[in-house]
This record gives structure tokens, C-alpha cells and sequence, in this order.
């Protein structure tokens, strides 16, 4: 049962290295999400502001037609003053052209301050675009340089993980079942050493002297009264007098 315990403690040394590569790549993989999702986010908000542009366009075209509009409209009034044939029609008339030549100016306005904000709006997006343009430049090298590694590990895992399961096999069933229990509610941390003043190394725990001599002579499974982790005597000689 000694070599059985020891197993066990190789086995979770290989446990441990094989979480930590899963967590590697999953962080790998999460940066990568990240970094698509700042991508998708960049394209939406291009998306929002090529339509802010589009409306503010029609916007200025309508102006524009305004414009031109009330400038015919000016230029008529203006003709037509000149063919009045009474006071009346000359009051009126200087109305009217007073009237067009505020509206005029009005729509002057808007559409040069439409125009304004559609060079703003290009500008905008301009910047919008080059942002994405580099995080897609910085993506393609961070994607590649990740890629890689993600391959690296994957293949080191299987790797590992046939080295494990060989290991595994040399474990009796129901130990093995055990350990895997522990190692699931212990936050991957199953079989603990006895350190040389007699405790665990887990839980820090003074393990009872009858314990210590159980493991030590027969090799029996014990674990910690504390933690409740399988406790393994490796080559640290237990102090004497804890025993």
C-alpha cells in the first residue's frame, strides 16, 4: 500500500500539472474571445456611425434643395418688385423679400451646419476605422502567437494525460476512487505529505502519533483527523519524539 500512496502522490503531481495547462488554455482562449468580442464591438460602432452619417447626409441634401429653393424663390420676388405699380405693392413686395432673405439665411445656416457634421461624422469614423484596422494588426500576431502555444499545450496534455492514466491503472480501484473524491472536494490537492514535525502539510494539522507509525510501518491509508486528505510519508524522516 506504501508504493500505492506513493503512486498516488506522483499521480497528483501529473493531476496538478495537467490543471494547470487546462487553465492555461483557457485562458489563452479567453483573451482570444475578448479580443474578437473588441472587434465585433469596433464593427457595430463603425455600423452606428456609417448610419449617422447616412441620415445626416439626407439631412444635408434636403437643406441644400432648400437652398436652392429659396433663392429661386428670392430672385422671383425680387423681379417681381421691380414691375410694382403702387405703394401697396412696393410694402409688400419689400415684405416678401425680407421674409425670403431671413429664410434664406436660416436655411444657409442649417446647411452649413449640416455639412459640418458630416465632416465631423467622416472624421469620426475615420479614426473608428484605423482603431479596428490595428486591433485586427494586433489580433492577427496575438492570434497567431496564442494559436501556437494553445497547440503546444494541447499536445503536451494528451501527452500527459496518457502518462496519468497509465500511472492511474496502477492504482487498486477503490483507492483510486477515493483519491479522486477527495481531489474534487480539495481543491485538487488529495494526498499531503507529513512534514518533519509531524504535520500536514495541507491543513497544518498535528497528526496523531499512531497515524504517523500506521503510515510509516504498514503503509495504511490514514487520513487527516483535520482535512481529510490522504496522508503520505515520503523520504522526511518523522521526529522521533512525535512518534
Amino acid at each position: 500500500m506504501a508504493n500505492q500512496l506513493e503512486t498516488l502522490f506522483k499521480l497528483q503531481g501529473l493531476d496538478t500539472l495537467l490543471l494547470e495547462k487546462q487553465k492555461t488554455i483557457e485562458k489563452y482562449e479567453a483573451e482570444l474571445a475578448e479580443r474578437r468580442q473588441a472587434i465585433a464591438a469596433c464593427d457595430a460602432r463603425i455600423e452606428a456611425l456609417a448610419a449617422t452619417r447616412k441620415e445626416l447626409v439626407a439631412q444635408r441634401a434636403l437643406a441644400e434643395r432648400r437652398l436652392s429653393d429659396a433663392m429661386e424663390l428670392l430672385k422671383q420676388r425680387r423681379q417681381r418688385l421691380q414691375k410694382v405699380r403702387n405703394e401697396r405693392e412696393l410694402r409688400a413686395g419689400q415684405e416678401e423679400i425680407t421674409s425670403g432673405q431671413t429664410e434664406l439665411s436660416e436655411v444657409e445656416t442649417l446647411a452649413l451646419e449640416l455639412m459640418a457634421k458630416v465632416e465631423e461624422m467622416e472624421s469620426v469614423i475615420e479614426v473608428a476605422r484605423k482603431e479596428r484596422a490595428d486591433l485586427e494588426s494586433a489580433d492577427h500576431r496575438h492570434v497567431s502567437d496564442a494559436a501556437e502555444r494553445v497547440q503546444t499545450l494541447r499536445r503536451e496534455l494528451e501527452s500527459d494525460r496518457g502518462t496519468r492514466d497509465g500511472m492511474a491503472e496502477q492504482v487498486e480501484a477503490g483507492l483510486r476512487k477515493k483519491y479522486e473524491l477527495i481531489l474534487s472536494r480539495r481543491s485538487g490537492l488529495a494526498v499531503v505529505e507529513v512534514d518533519g514535525a509531524g504535520c500536514c502539510v495541507g491543513c497544518h494539522v498535528q497528526i496523531p502519533p499512531q497515524t504517523l507509525i500506521e503510515v510509516r510501518k504498514t503503509g495504511a491509508v490514514r487520513v487527516c483527523p483535520m482535512c481529510q486528505r490522504l496522508l503520505f510519508i515520503g523520504g522526511i524522516e518523522v521526529d522521533a519524539v512525535s512518534l
